[in-house]
């Protein structure tokens, strides 16, 4: 009999990350969920003398005795695991890394739990910093810290960077994904390192070209059901669009759109085994899909472009094969992509 998997999932307060477990749990059986700060707080009004202390407090307690109820939690849950493998197809862990509080950043880990999970994965969520505070500021401890967009993108950054420190560490895999994923996603990234960034113009598109590109995105999705009956693991920065309004200051606006440029490149695309651009018809082409697909082309990434026009830049040849239609591309791709699931398939 398998060992159920480990899938541990993080993420900064508000960023989706409970909604992206329950959706996963369901309609799915033997998957067992733990939620790391609901532990956490339970534990404290057990251990705690009376009155107990309200949730918007709780995080004004010492380190120290915060990390006791953390080590309480984890000691629980690294406890249940032998038989929760054995019981489970899948055991889903929903932690923080970090936890940023009165403007200081605290550890919400400890080495020696990490290691005795023993994930077979690790997930960070991510979402745009206005659809963030906006889950913040409906808990009473998001309104006494009511974080800017600047805090929120920080905190989230530093998320992405421990998580994926646990996962180096471990030698596991990593993937950020938004809070808007579809999280079937992990039924395949647990077994296969196949995964599509899909590409698209974004800033310049109108409404009917967006609704070609979704079209041709559930096309592509559709691929993978006809191989595996899964759907094509895909990522797609449109999950995330960029902030906008004019409450922004300039300051703020920098920052988005340089973490906008860091999610896509330095996130999103290694995390990739496969680059798809599409061009609908009347769109131009976008320095942002280019300089995409030139980063995947250049660092090993197939890298493929969907472009209507026959005659193409030269510079459009950094990539690994142009397609002038989505009937060409889509006779080409089934295969292509059964082939490529083969290929990245992981070892039991």
């Amino acid at each position: 009999m398998a060992e159920g998997k480990v899938i541990v999932v993080t993420g900064i307060s508000g960023s989706g990350s409970r909604e992206f477990c329950k959706r996963y749990v369901e309609n799915r059986e033997k998957v067992k969920l733990y939620h790391t700060g609901d532990m956490i707080y339970q534990l404290s009004l057990k251990c705690s003398e009376e009155p107990s202390i309200p949730i918007e407090n709780f995080l004004n307690k010492r380190p120290s005795d915060l990390d006791k109820l953390r080590d309480m939690a984890f000691n629980q849950i690294c406890r249940n695991l032998n038989e929760d493998r054995k019981n489970y197809d899948r055991i889903m862990i929903d932690t923080h890394g970090q936890f940023f509080w009165n403007d200081v950043f605290h550890n919400a880990y400890n080495w020696k739990h990490l290691g005795s999970l023993d994930a077979d994965i690790f997930i960070s969520m991510i979402d745009k910093p206005s659809v963030i505070r906006s889950n913040q500021m409906k808990t009473e401890q998001g309104k006494s810290q009511d974080h800017d967009l600047r805090d929120i993108l920080l905190w989230q950054n530093i998320e992405v960077n421990v998580t994926s420190g646990w996962a180096s560490n471990y030698r596991k895999p990593m993937y950020v994904l938004s809070g808007k994923q579809d999280p079937g996603i992990i039924d395949s990234l647990l077994f296969n390192n196949f995964l599509v960034y899909f590409q698209m113009p974004m800033t310049d598109a109108n409404a009917e070209q967006d609704g070609k590109i979704s079209s041709f995105k559930e096309k592509l999705i559709n691929v993978g059901k006809g191989i595996n009956h899964l759907p094509t693991p895909l990522i797609d920065p449109r999950d995330i669009d960029i902030e906008t309004g004019a409450d922004l200051s300039d300051m703020t606006k920098m920052i988005i759109r340089r973490q906008t440029v860091h999610r896509d490149l330095n996130w999103y695309i290694p995390q990739a085994t496969d680059l798809v651009a599409f061009y609908p018809e009347g769109t131009s082409v976008s320095k942002g899909v280019s300089d995409e697909s030139t980063r995947g082309f250049e660092t090993g990434k197939s890298a493929f472009v969907v472009f209507p026009k026959k005659t193409t830049s030269p510079f459009m040849d950094i990539s690994s094969r142009v397609f002038h239609s989505e009937d060409e591309f889509f006779e080409f791709f089934p295969p292509y992509m059964k082939r490529r699931i083969e290929q990245f398939r992981r070892a039991d």
